[in-house]
């Protein structure tokens, strides 16, 4: 499943992504990309906007009842039963790209030295070039609120 957000929906846009769902989300893109893109890519379209939800060609689009995140997260999981499709940390959160693991003596000087000696696995960005590790955000399961 695949989806694209709208500009109000960039904090469900980047939860998604960390649990591994493909999101599209640009704060640049107008109702007209956001359609375009929905119809080319198969894409559901994220919205709060009543406008652009009774667009004739948005029909493929879910809207967000909730202005908080974490119920925006549970309506979407639950609506296109999701939960066991999750891949936390497979997805970059800023750009959407997927990660590719990256051995630790790689990262040695892209990361704080205690995160370095704390942590045996990393991810890194190909396109943004961002480097993740599972911290204690991870550990305590509040990455997605």
């Amino acid at each position: 499943m695949k989806f694209i957000a709208d500009v109000m929906m960039g904090r469900l846009a980047k939860r998604l992504r960390l649990l591994g769902f493909d999101v599209l989300y640009e704060r640049s893109f107008t109702d007209n990309d956001i359609i375009r893109f929905s119809l080319e890519q198969h894409r559901v379209i994220l919205t709060r906007d009543t406008e652009l939800a009774k667009r004739p060609l948005a029909t493929n689009h879910c809207f967000i009842k909730s202005d908080n995140v974490r119920y925006q997260l549970k309506q979407v999981l639950a609506e296109f039963d999701l939960a066991e499709y999750a891949e936390p940390l497979t997805r970059c959160s800023a750009c959407n790209e997927p990660l590719i693991s990256i051995l630790k003596q790689e990262v040695q000087h892209l990361v704080p030295q205690h995160v370095y000696e704390n942590n045996q696995e990393f991810s890194h960005c190909p396109k943004c070039e961002r480097t993740y590790w599972k911290g204690t955000h991870v550990k305590h399961k509040n990455f997605i609120s």
